[in-house]
């Protein structure tokens, strides 16, 4: 019984190993910034969008109108984050990233699955609960809703609101 252990063990190893060695350049694998930003939301005061470019900073152009009174509008700058896909330790995960450091990840690494077309990303247990931030950033073992995904004949990427290109 032993040998097999130790054999499914190497068989292990293998394939994680293969796993790791995949090309980068496929599928979601790598940095992605965001260039272009379209999306509508609304709490109970205002009204916010945005459909346009975004900078090499990050940046966006947001328009914030009253929902009672459409004549108070602001015309703000929203900060979109890029975002990482990549493994560790043979396990698909992401971090979102600020473009003017693109090195420097916010918060650790979260789970992500795509399947059918759709991305699920893991929620951060701050999602859910009030604690010290180092906890807060602990992945929760849940997942968003998911998203559509659309492999752009550009070679980019759109991901819910916001599309991506590699860098």
């Amino acid at each position: 019984m032993k040998p097999y252990k130790v054999l499914s063990l190497l068989i292990g190893l293998l394939l994680l190993a293969a796993c790791e060695k995949m090309p980068t350049g496929e599928g979601l694998s790598g940095r992605w910034r965001p260039v272009y930003a379209c999306f509508s939301n609304e709490d109970e005061v205002y009204r916010y969008s945005c459909d346009g470019p975004v900078d090499k900073h990050g940046n966006a152009r947001m328009i914030r109108m009253g929902k009672d009174n459409p004549e108070v509008k602001y015309e703000e700058s929203i900060t979109i984050p890029g975002i990482r896909f990549f493994k560790k330790y043979g396990t698909d995960v992401y971090i979102y990233f600020m473009m003017d450091s693109p090195n420097k990840g916010i918060g650790k690494p979260l789970l992500y699955k795509y399947e059918g077309g759709m991305l699920y990303l893991e929620l951060p247990m701050g999602a859910f609960i009030n604690s010290s931030l180092e906890y807060l950033e602990e992945g929760s073992g849940k997942f968003s809703e998911g998203s559509p995904v659309q492999f752009l004949a550009n070679g980019r990427l759109q991901f819910g609101d916001t599309t991506y290109e590699r860098f």
